[in-house]
């Protein structure tokens, strides 16, 4: 069984789910399509193979809203997602015929997020993007969010920017994504004793940072993870 997030802090990612606090502003996907619906996982992956469109909208309707949820906690930043989206399936589609079983399908599409959301990490520095959100660039807070909710959101994302790319990736995956560490691993594409490495490298640096932050350190008291 899955692990639940392992995240037990601030209260913007503690008891409900991220979900519940934050949401994506994006169009309504459109309702499932009769065509792709009866296809069986390795039928799936036959007419992935031979470029069928209702393969194709099948996948997309099976796996965008994984793909929408892992960049978002990866990233915390809406403004990008639906491309990054495109970006991730466009990749996909591109190499589905690397992918052989059907049981792959899902850490390869892992994979190419991981990817994806690595490659917008490093573009975003290079590109000398300011590490503090401005108002207008935090992830939407829901209408019921207090305001400790949304100043939650702008210091955990703020403490990811800090954070190297790939130990982020490996931390984001495992302590807020909840996955196993060797789910963690395959999707990051090393071992499992690196993304260990990686994530309490991650972890060393995020509390130093989180020690720094009026709104984290109080956050970090509280909580029975990091005291």
């Amino acid at each position: 069984m899955r692990d639940e997030p392992l995240w037990r802090g601030p209260a913007i990612l503690r008891g409900a789910p991220m979900s519940v606090h934050l949401r994506v502003v994006r169009k309504p996907r459109p309702p499932d399509r009769p065509a792709g619906a009866h296809l069986t996982s390795s039928d799936l992956l036959l007419g992935l193979h031979a470029r069928n469109p209702a393969a194709e909208r099948r996948l997309l309707d099976a796996y965008a809203g994984l793909v929408e949820r892992m960049l978002f906690r990866i990233l915390g930043d809406v403004r990008s997602l639906e491309d990054l989206v495109q970006d991730v399936f466009a990749r996909v589609f591109s190499r589905i015929d690397d992918v052989r079983e059907p049981e792959s399908l899902k850490p390869f599409i892992t994979s190419v997020t991981v990817f994806v959301a690595r490659e917008a990490i490093r573009k975003k520095r290079r590109h000398r993007w300011l590490a503090f959100f401005a108002s207008d660039e935090l992830p939407e807070v829901a209408a019921s969010a207090d305001p400790e909710a949304r100043q939650g959101v702008r210091a955990f994302y703020r403490a990811l920017e800090t954070l190297d790319a790939d130990d982020r990736l490996a931390f984001t995956l495992r302590i807020v994504e909840g996955q196993e560490l060797t789910e963690v691993a395959a999707a990051c594409k090393v071992s499992v004793a690196t993304v260990k490495r990686r994530i309490q490298r991650a972890e060393l640096a995020f509390v130093e940072r989180c020690k720094k932050d009026e709104v984290l350190s109080t956050w970090l008291a509280e909580g029975d993870r990091w005291t």
